[in-house]
């Protein structure tokens, strides 16, 4: 064991020494330890560029721009936000490669200017992208003073519930909202809309909306800020048809020719399919089934087929009304006779 501590008490001491060494050598000679570095850099440099070529071209999508330093009480029309640019730059292929509109940004600023035609200005977030040019050097703004006023929010239903449902008591909330924007944006509002789709809703609902303010043709207006800018909607989902399978029950009368005797009775469809709202059903006996206009055999001495409609109570409905009976009469045969 003391033999294994001395070895590594060699080793650490042989280190010291070459380190104390190596300092001493850089010591000594610290210009051509710079000159190393400094060439090794440059070299590094190189390499990477000529890796790395230099690539010009628009990048992907538009950017929209913003104006800077609105006058208080006043507003841009359009909105500058409706207006964009598209931009060329020079960058490194491998910057070049993942740029996103993101990574620009496209301003005008108003400060000092009563609109008409602004300079814009553009920038890109990343060092090594160039901004070479952009599609418009300029745009036209004007401020126009801002006006508010309050209007009623109004539900628009989009779609419809399965047949058979229905929907009731609709509300909103808030029931107003307060529009605001350049005067000739906010005089053009003429409804601010909750749409809300109910397309299959078979259940009462609670719904967050984004608020839309739209003009008289039913367009949204631009450029127009929304306070607040959501509501909540409550719409009930109520069932007002219903419906269920009944058996269907002829009503055959009267008797065959002599001789003859109904044997047996065919109906297509044996069964339908009644709508309706609840106080239909309170009226049908599910055990009777539905009851057709009356067939007459009377005198028959072959099959009997008629297309008969269903007796329904007011107010139900079948998507097929009639239904076709067949009342089977053959040749009877004499008590203690062989067929």
């Amino acid at each position: 064991m003391e033999a294994a501590l001395g070895r590594v008490g060699d080793g650490i001491r042989i280190a010291f020494i070459l380190a104390r060494q190596a300092v001493f050598s850089v010591g000594q000679n610290w210009g051509i330890a710079l000159l190393s570095i400094v060439l090794a850099t440059s070299l590094w440099v190189f390499v990477t560029n000529r890796q790395d070529k230099q690539i010009t071209g628009r990048v992907p999508g538009s950017i929209p721009v913003q104006c800077l330093h609105v006058p208080e009480g006043q507003a841009e029309f359009p909105p500058c936000s409706d207006q964009s640019v598209t931009v060329r730059v020079r960058a490194p292929q491998s910057v070049f490669d993942h740029l996103t509109s993101d990574d620009c940004k496209a301003s005008a600023d108003l400060a000092g200017a009563p609109g008409a035609d602004v300079p814009v200005s553009v920038v890109c977030n990343h060092a090594r992208v160039q901004v070479i040019d952009w599609s418009r050097a300029r745009i036209h703004i004007t401020l126009e003073n801002v006006s508010s006023r309050t209007v009623a929010v109004r539900t628009q239903l989009v779609g419809a519930p399965p047949q058979g449902f229905q929907a009731q008591q609709i509300s909103a909330q808030p029931a107003e909202v307060v529009v605001s924007g350049p005067a000739s944006s906010a005089a053009r509002v003429a409804s601010i809309d909750a749409d809300l789709d109910l397309t299959a809703v078979r259940a009462s609902l609670d719904q967050t909306v984004v608020l839309k303010a739209r003009d008289e043709q039913g367009r949204e207006v631009p450029g127009v800020n929304v306070d607040p800018k959501s509501a909540q909607v409550h719409v009930t989902i109520t069932q007002v048809q219903f419906s269920a399978i009944f058996v269907v029950t002829p009503d055959i009368g009267g008797a065959p020719a002599a001789g003859f005797a109904a044997t047996g009775v065919q109906i297509d469809p044996p069964f339908v399919s009644i709508s309706g709202p609840a106080e239909v059903f309170r009226s049908l006996d599910p055990s009777k089934g539905i009851s057709t206009d009356s067939i007459s055999i009377d005198g028959a001495s072959a099959d009997v087929v008629r297309t008969v409609a269903l007796r329904l109570p007011p107010g139900a409905s079948v998507e097929q009304p009639g239904v076709t009976v067949r009342v089977l009469i053959a040749p009877s045969i004499p008590v203690g006779a062989t067929p």
